[in-house]
């Protein structure tokens, strides 16, 4: 059972490190913003700033950090 889930681990840190360097060799440099939502049942949505929901949620936040809010 140990050697199994070892494997089954190793594996995943394997295939979690090709899709990392995959995503990163197509967008190349990270987005500089992100928008980050928090709901009341304690799910988290998060949005880069060069994905369309991203610009406009990363624009309100911007505006609200310039008022003082």
């Amino acid at each position: 059972m140990k050697k199994l889930f070892g494997r089954a681990l190793i594996l995943g840190a394997l295939a979690g490190g090709v899709i990392a360097l995959r995503g990163y060799a197509r967008k190349g440099a990270p987005a500089t913003d992100v928008a980050q939502i928090t709901f009341d049942d304690g799910s988290i949505r998060s949005y880069a700033s060069d994905t369309p929901q991203g610009e406009e949620l990363a624009d309100i936040a911007r505006k609200l950090v310039q008022t003082g809010v």
